[in-house]
């Protein structure tokens, strides 16, 4: 049904707002095939741009081509080195990789997969384990910490420097994700500076200090307090995950570029809404309605 719905979707003919910037999140690439399918359709129908564009475009020195379109990555999964790299390589298409630097040349596993792994070992539902992850995104940073640390340890792979620099040199931007993916409206000011101050660390160990102030916000919880502080630490642009497009490129607040959703295994029909904004329409309208 849901396939289906997309597919009517498609049958009406979509318009771009030429002076819209529209910014993809994606999070793991699970199937390379898919992804590949995904870029085909970005290449040949937008104009996609780099982060050094972006700042050019924000700072006044360069004005976007219509339909411009950024593509980015949250976390630094793994699997968008394995399978997404080599489709972006391949079809010599830029994009940005947000890390969390804390899982940098480590076994760690990302916390909120960590969560539910332990709950599958301890044979919950995944259903349980997705309430506690919710759960622990809106308690306060402390408490979240303290959570996990009751945690067994449970051991992922996770990207290297080495591979983070081959990525860097094939056009794939690394930028700032915290160090351990708090939610940064649930941290306090100093909180939010040993996030900053330990990132900042490891950007400079992989030399790649300018790249730090280019900021994603874990799970996109964005609050007016944590922004005054991230811009003091040296954040000057911020993405959002809110599943919205940039109207005017030129009205753009680089504290708060909106970003679509998708998934890189998304059917083909259903990715064509979502990146249209069709999408993110529908989702507003629900919202106001109450449906």
């Amino acid at each position: 049904m849901r396939s289906i719905l997309y597919d009517l979707l498609n049958l009406f003919p979509f318009s771009n707002n030429s002076r819209s910037l529209k910014v993809l999140a994606y999070h793991t690439v699970p199937d390379e095939n898919e992804f590949e399918k995904q870029v085909k359709f970005l290449k040949e129908n937008y104009h996609l741009i780099t982060i050094s564009d972006l700042r050019k475009s924000l700072d006044n020195q360069l004005e976007l081509p219509e339909n411009s379109l950024l593509i980015t990555f949250d976390d630094g999964d793994i699997t968008v080195y394995e399978n997404g790299f080599p489709v972006l390589r391949k079809l010599k298409v830029p994009a940005a990789i947000f890390i969390i630097t804390d899982l940098i040349d480590s076994n760690k596993t990302f916390w909120c997969r960590w969560v539910e792994k332990a709950y599958e070992r301890q044979g919950k539902l995944y259903s349980e384990a997705r309430k506690q992850v919710d759960r622990l995104k809106k308690v306060p940073e402390e408490e979240r910490r303290e959570y996990l640390k009751s945690l067994p340890l449970i051991n992922s792979g996770q990207l290297t420097s080495k591979q983070l620099i081959e990525l860097n040199d094939n056009g794939i931007f690394i930028g700032n994700h915290t160090h351990t993916h708090p939610m940064i409206n649930k941290c306090n000011e100093a909180q939010i500076m040993e996030e900053m101050n330990a990132a900042k660390s490891k950007f400079e160990d992989l030399d790649l200090s300018e790249n730090f102030s280019v900021f994603a916000y874990p799970n996109g919880n964005w609050e007016p307090n944590s922004e005054n502080t991230l811009m003091e630490e040296g954040i000057e642009i911020a993405f959002l995950f809110d599943h919205q497009v940039n109207k005017d490129i030129t009205k753009i607040n680089p504290m708060r570029i909106s970003r679509i959703r998708v998934n890189a295994d998304d059917d083909l029909s259903e990715f064509k809404v979502k990146v249209s904004g069709l999408h993110s329409r529908i989702l507003n309208l629900r919202q106001k309605i109450g449906v």
